[in-house]
Order: structure tokens, then sequence, then C-alpha cells
């Protein structure tokens, strides 16, 4: 474990994990205690790459059929070192239909997606927004 942050009501749990020795790969998992997640959720974050700059990200979440409502993804580039001081997350809100969001991150939110939980939850979001989000996230679903 990296890094774990909670929002302060504690019904948003942010758990940064690495993996491996050599040349280390995060992912984070976000995990909903007692939210309604019937309809897809999702949460923003931002962090520092090892490389330079900022990684932007949206994490999409909806209730699956068991446990609590969680999504895992893969953090490209996550910079561990200054993520305790760097991080930043934002607690998911509902996506409508007028929800708006870049393209390029959009594109490297989908791509971060590391289980069909998260992949789902993005099938469910797409069904929510505009046709031209709506393909970025056809292109980059497996």
């Amino acid at each position: 474990m990296v890094l774990e942050a909670s929002s302060p009501d504690g019904r948003v749990r942010f758990l940064v994990r690495g993996h491996g020795t050599d040349c280390p790969e995060y992912s984070l998992e976000l995990v909903l205690v007692g939210v309604d997640a019937a309809r897809p959720m999702v949460a923003s974050i931002r962090y520092p790459k090892a490389e330079g700059g900022e990684q932007a990200l949206l994490v999409p979440v909806v209730q699956g059929k068991f446990g609590p409502a969680a999504s895992y993804v893969r953090l490209p580039g996550f910079a561990a070192e200054s993520a305790s001081t760097q991080w930043t997350a934002c607690a998911p809100v509902a996506v409508t239909s007028s929800t708006a969001w870049d393209a390029a991150t959009v594109a490297d939110s989908v791509r971060a997606a590391l289980n069909e939980a998260t992949r789902n939850a993005w099938r469910q979001v797409r069904e929510l927004i505009g046709d031209d989000l709506r393909s970025v996230i056809d292109g980059e679903l497996p």
C-alpha cells in the first residue's frame, strides 16, 4: 500500500498500491461504502507523473452484483515519492446527459481500467453522455 485516503465522511476510499520492484507499476482501487451507486458515478483524480507533468484520470464506479461499489484502475506514470503531497481526488458525482469531459482524459481513463467491473462502469457511463464522448469510450473499450 502506497497511499490510502478517505473522504471526510468515510464513504469513499482511495487505495493506491505498488506492484513489482525493479520498475514498479501502480494501481488505484476506489471503493464506495454506503453510497447509492445504482447509476454510474465518476470520481476524478490528479497525480504527478514520474517523468514530470501531471496526469488526470476519471474513475467510473457503479454497483456490482456483490459487495460495495468499486473500481480498479492503472495509474500510468505515477510518481509514488510525491504522491502524498501532490495527489488529489474528488469524490464521485452522478453522470448526467450534460456531463462534459476532455476527450483525451476520457481516452486515458478508459485505457486505465484494470477489471471488468470498471469497464462495465464505462459502458454504463457511455449510455448517459453525448455522442462525441460515447465514440471515445467505444474506441478504447476492448
